[in-house]
């Protein structure tokens, strides 16, 4: 029987990996393209959960949709492509469409500041929160539990 792993618990198995000794020509760098991979997949993750209503193999009397599998996506930030897990829905009745890969088009910015900040001076959910919003409608593009899951789960391992 194959375990099946979530993407984001895949990044984060490969970050505590480079924590504990990994090694690498560009060690900030490689630090930073990781973290920030992080980030996006658990924010990616958090926004179906918000869209489905239910978490990762929990059951409701009436699903709004099922996931999917997911599908190769990839996003520039300063540190260079990173490539993400994007995950599809099926069976729902409004179509599913991630509206973090569009903000993560021209917004990585952001999340580099996010990654930096988190290991320096560490981050409030509040932080977190103003990092995903829309610039130009001011509106939270994941919900306040979802934030709070991030939050919670970049901080579980300290």
């Amino acid at each position: 029987m194959s375990t099946r792993i979530a993407p984001g618990e895949r990044i984060r198995q490969l970050l505590e990996g480079y924590l504990q000794g990994g090694q690498s020509e560009q060690p900030v760098s490689e630090f930073v393209r990781l973290a920030v991979r992080l980030i996006a997949q658990e924010a990616l993750e958090q926004e179906v959960t918000d869209f489905l209503g239910r978490e990762r193999y929990e059951r409701q009397q009436e699903p709004v949709g099922y996931r999917n599998g997911y599908k190769p996506g990839r996003m520039r930030s300063a540190e260079g492509e990173i490539e993400l897990a994007v995950p599809q829905v099926r069976d729902s009745q409004q179509p599913y469409h991630s509206r973090l890969m569009e903000f993560f088009k021209g917004n990585t910015d952001v999340l580099d500041y996010l990654v930096l900040q988190m290991y320096t001076r560490g981050l409030s959910t509040r932080d977190v929160e103003e990092a995903f919003r829309d610039p130009l409608t001011g509106e939270a593009l994941l919900g306040r539990t979802a934030i709070s899951a991030i939050t919670d789960s970049l901080w579980e391992d300290d």
